[in-house]
């Protein structure tokens, strides 16, 4: 999988950046123009996420009823 940092808006060309694998908690080096991941695996074939990346409520949206009300 190849990403070219320079096609992003958010990204400012010429800076570094760290590159890391937020599955297997791993630091994947550093990113100036481009970074190509190798071994990706197909999509669907990484699992489920992880329980408990986000503590309940972590987005209030996502706690607030069609009401009005908020769900704890």
């Amino acid at each position: 999988m190849f990403f070219n940092l320079t096609e992003s808006p958010w990204i400012r060309a010429g800076r570094q950046y760290f590159v890391r694998d937020l599955w297997a908690h791993s630091n994947n080096g550093t990113a100036v123009r481009n970074f190509t991941a190798h071994n990706v695996p197909p999509h669907g074939d990484a699992g489920d996420e992880p329980e408990g990346l986000w503590p309940p409520c972590a987005v209030t949206e996502w706690c607030i009823s069609q009401g009005g009300v908020r769900i704890d």
